[in-house]
């Protein structure tokens, strides 16, 4: 299991959120994104986008599973690059 923190750089709304969960889905391992005292699954678009998180966040992401490494490289991308062009 790896824990690290992550501070978002843009508003997660629905297109951010569904080509979050598309890049996230590809791994096998669990991801899991908290932002306070709530949690939401990582691979879920509806579980993200009730976090209801924003520009300037700070959020835990937490995954465990064989790739987990990988899946934190990127996951801490997606979430501090402002990747309009693939939305």
């Amino acid at each position: 299991m790896i824990i690290q923190e992550a501070v978002l750089r843009y508003n997660f709304h629905a297109r951010p959120c569904a080509y979050f969960v598309n890049q996230t889905s590809k791994f096998g391992a669990n991801i899991t994104i908290v932002r306070g005292n709530r949690s939401g699954n990582g691979k879920s678009v509806i579980s993200v986008m009730m976090l209801e998180l924003a520009e300037g966040d700070k959020v835990k992401i937490v995954i465990d599973g064989n790739d987990e490494e990988e899946a934190m490289k990127k996951v801490v991308y997606l979430i501090e690059n402002p990747l309009e062009k693939d939305w």
